[in-house]
């Protein structure tokens, strides 16, 4: 590795420490972010294992800046102070207030950033806002020169805090949100390696002495995973600018994680255009055919369903279906009149002929399948990976036709996001009905 890569890493350790977040509503929402924190270091750490010996020096300096900012992080985690649900709503409240009327010094000071790039949004890390001078890049931890005329901008990066609370809530929102990989993004996109099984070759030695035998293992596919921009529009009124701050965020935050929350299931389970693939649609997904006539599903169809995932996959697979087609499978049982469902309670999932279940609104109703419908998946969903770019951005947005005809303007969002199907082939499985 040149010695640019390593000046690379030492930026990337002086973005970290400059995040310093001021508070969490919960442990929980603390937790993951110094998880993700960690994440990262790790990543860093990896990267320096492969690095030539002729930048030795080098690297023990980067090694040396990990380590303080594994400490540092050690007390930022005990010193982090409590945010009540009401404080966070109200400051969340309050930076759309100022982001709409453009007060810096509001958004300065709740630690909200200017974004004046289309496609690198700039990282809230890299300024840092001044009474004396606005808002200001930093360089190795001295803020510099003020960012010049931001008279026209209009668009602002909200507190990476306030981002974190607002996806705890999507989270809420969603059925996929808890169950699929999550991976945090820096870039535009990233390269991960996909390995099938028996990508390690084992040999055994029989006796002291014995030669190794070389083999090639099956070396992994890498697949890029590309992060894209999704817009959003919630009606604004000007009223709005005299509501109580914690009412407004509150408000932001319902629209928000509402509509983000089905868009996130959507893009893993049912999409089928451009940017991203759901499995429904996923011509890799193994396919289990049953009869056109949807009445007809027995417990057989899922047996055999079942049995197209290897065992040491299928252990940590799931159904996922919609609500009435779930009530259609409460009525099935074996050829011994045993059920195949199991309802939850005593603090137990509820399960499908031995396997856990969820239901989501999105996929097929049991009256809309029709014949050749896929209608159910079988899977990990562990094996949907989901790239989290981090930002959430802000706008007052007046250029609709909307404004044109009726005057209606909107707060619009932004955020970045990518997703992934990792191995399909053999690992998931579609149900569909077949023609008549």
């Amino acid at each position: 590795m040149s010695s640019e890569r390593i000046a690379k890493l030492r930026e990337e350790i002086d973005r970290m420490k400059k995040m310093t977040p001021e508070g969490f509503t919960d442990e929980k929402q603390a937790a993951l972010y110094f998880q993700e924190k960690e994440q990262m270091i790790e990543n860093i750490v990896k990267t320096l294992e492969t690095v030539d010996d002729a930048v030795t020096t080098e690297t023990e300096g980067v090694k040396d800046s990990v380590k303080s900012l594994r400490e540092s992080m050690k007390h930022l985690e005990k010193g982090a102070r409590q945010l009540t649900r009401k404080d966070a709503e109200a400051e969340i409240g309050k930076a759309l207030c100022a982001a709409w009327t453009g007060d810096r010094t509001t958004l300065g000071e709740l630690k909200c950033v200017p974004n004046l790039k289309s496609e690198n949004w700039n990282n809230p890390s890299d300024f840092e806002w001044t009474r004396e001078k606005g808002f200001v890049m930093r360089k190795k931890d001295t803020p510099v020169e003020p960012m010049g005329n931001m008279a026209t901008n209009e668009q602002y990066l909200i507190n990476p805090i306030y981002e974190s609370i607002i996806m705890e809530d999507a989270a809420k929102k969603s059925v996929m949100m808890n169950l699929v990989s999550h991976i945090p993004m820096r870039g535009p996109s990233i390269w991960i390696p996909e390995r099938d099984r028996g990508g390690v070759s084992l040999k055994w030695l029989t006796q002291y002495g014995a030669k190794i035998e070389g083999s090639k293992p099956n070396a992994p596919t890498r697949k890029e995973l590309k992060a894209y921009t999704l817009a959003g529009f919630i009606p604004w009124y000007d009223e709005f600018e005299e509501d109580v701050y914690a009412d407004l965020g509150k408000l932001f935050m319902s629209e928000f994680t509402e509509s983000y929350g089905v868009e996130f299931d959507r893009q893993c389970l049912i999409a089928d255009e451009s940017p991203f693939t759901g499995i429904l649609a996923d011509t890799n997904a193994t396919k289990h055919t049953v009869d056109a006539n949807i009445k007809k599903l027995s417990y057989i169809d899922f047996r055999d369903a079942e049995i197209k995932v290897p065992a040491e996959e299928r252990k940590d697979c799931m159904w996922f279906f919609s609500e009435s087609i779930l009530n259609r499978i409460t009525n099935i049982t074996d050829d011994e009149g045993n059920p195949i469902w199991r309802r939850p309670g005593d603090s137990m999932p509820g399960l499908v002929d031995g396997y856990r279940y969820q239901e989501c609104t999105l996929l097929p109703g049991f009256s809309e399948v029709k014949e050749k419908t896929p209608f159910a998946v079988f899977m990990n969903p562990k094996r949907i990976i989901h790239g989290n770019r981090k930002g959430i951005e802000i706008k007052r947005f007046e250029d609709t036709t909307e404004s044109l005809e009726n005057g209606e303007l909107f707060m619009r969002f932004r955020k970045r996001d990518g997703f992934m199907i990792s191995r399909p082939k053999g690992n998931i499985v579609v149900m569909a009905t077949g023609a008549k």
